[in-house]
């Protein structure tokens, strides 16, 4: 489909389907053609661009032609911005018909960028590219892109369609579909342009297995959501190693997610990460970054994830536990969480930080119960029921802290004592 009649069918056709009157605002004059286009026995099409008195009465004719049921809908072209200010409103003739029906563009989804991305999904990249470019790209040259790159021996082995499954699939095949890229090597061209087209890697790799491509594939990917997530400029000596661009970072972090909370692929996610870390793939990220504190907010590889880890203990231990639970909380659903003795860290850490929030919500109620002393010795009282009741039902970290607040809560009330 054509980005012309992409923008007709998908775009404004629902609207006025839903609304019966559609105002449509172009400043840019880039819709002109495909509105006028839009024309037919029972959808009116008024231009509000050769002559404001001409064009306003054909417009009031429409909606009355719409009232007594002549036509079933009416799309008024206006060649200027949209009216947002009240007063600009005012003083717009044909706010009367963005009030009454639907209008375009709504908000950021309307963006011409934005419905070019959704017309070329799979080719969301060298459309950012092409924006990057020239702000106002003509609709021949979006309805170019992607315009050589079928992948029909991909799409027929794989049996996927769109871009971001094929990419999915390479890199963490099913058994009939590896088997299926085994027996056959008419994919491999593709694959090239593929790869090119949608995130920018140009294939180094002689192999024409699946085995070879693979392995430089998640190589460029995982090191691309890295270096995209890193707020700082990547080490020197990690300057040369190939990443995708700019424009492909929504595709890449969307592909890193997915193939980290599918449970089917976090299995090779962790192995394939924990490989590419290492100095047997010639980054040796861990020596590399060790002087960086603020990795970013993902945790690609297992070495963040220990450096996030780091980095909560520090807020904790320097008071800030604003920082500490922000942390906490940003990794409690890491795919790195379940291995080795993290489970057990990140939970001793989450319960410091709750056994300290509750020391200083009991530190404040006990200044509310110290105004006599039998106000604090119900208070101890009370903690001490607690406890017990924790104790019953086994809880006993829970029970521990109840008993270094009823300690602290103690040893207040032995001062309290000693200065009454």
């Amino acid at each position: 489909m054509s980005i012309k009649s992409f923008i007709q069918e998908e775009i404004l056709m629902p609207r006025l389907q839903k609304a019966q009157v559609l105002a449509v605002y172009d400043p840019d004059c880039r819709y002109g053609e495909l509105c006028l286009g839009m024309a037919d026995d029972k959808r009116r099409v008024v231009d509000a661009g050769p002559s404001s008195i001409t064009s306003r009465a054909a417009a009031i004719e429409g909606l009355s032609a719409l009232g007594r049921h002549e036509i079933d809908q009416l799309l008024i072209y206006v060649p200027a911005a949209k009216p947002v200010e009240e007063e600009e409103k005012q003083r717009d003739p044909f706010a009367l018909y963005l009030a009454c029906g639907a209008v375009f563009p709504d908000g950021d989804g309307d963006t011409y960028l934005s419905i070019c991305l959704k017309a070329k999904p799979d080719h969301a990249t060298q459309v950012r590219d092409v924006f990057a470019k020239d702000e106002n790209p003509g609709f021949a040259v979006i309805d170019a892109i992607g315009g050589g790159f079928n992948w029909p021996n991909l799409r027929a082995l794989l049996s996927v369609e769109s871009t971001r499954d094929i990419l999915f699939a390479l890199l963490s095949p099913s058994d009939r579909q590896q088997d299926a890229l085994k027996g056959n090597d008419a994919w491999v061209g593709e694959v090239k342009d593929l790869l090119k087209g949608s995130i920018g890697l140009s294939l180094k790799t002689k192999g024409k297995t699946w085995s070879t491509i693979a392995d430089e594939l998640w190589r460029y990917l995982l090191f691309s959501e890295f270096m995209f997530d890193l707020p700082e400029s990547l080490p020197e000596s990690l300057s040369n190693v190939p990443h995708a661009p700019g424009a492909a970072k929504p595709l890449i972090e969307d592909i890193c997610e997915r193939l980290r909370n599918d449970r089917r692929t976090q299995n090779v996610y962790v192995l394939r990460a924990e490989s590419i870390e290492s100095k047997s793939e010639g980054l040796n990220l861990v020596e590399a970054c060790s002087h960086i504190k603020d990795l970013g907010i993902k945790d690609t590889f297992p070495f963040e994830e220990r450096t996030f880890l780091r980095n909560a203990i520090t807020s904790l231990l320097d008071d800030d536990i604003d920082q500490a639970r922000e942390i906490i909380s940003g990794h409690a659903a890491s795919v790195w969480n379940g291995k080795g003795e993290s489970q057990a860290q990140w939970y001793f850490l989450r319960s410091a930080v709750s056994l300290i929030e509750c020391c200083q919500d009991n530190d404040r109620a006990l200044q509310d119960h110290g105004k006599s002393m039998d106000a604090l010795i119900d208070f101890y009282k009370y903690m001490d029921k607690y406890k017990s009741r924790l104790r019953k039902r086994n809880c006993k970290f829970l029970t521990d802290a109840c008993q270094y607040i009823i300690q602290l809560s103690f040893q207040k009330f032995k001062s309290f004592i000693s200065r009454c």
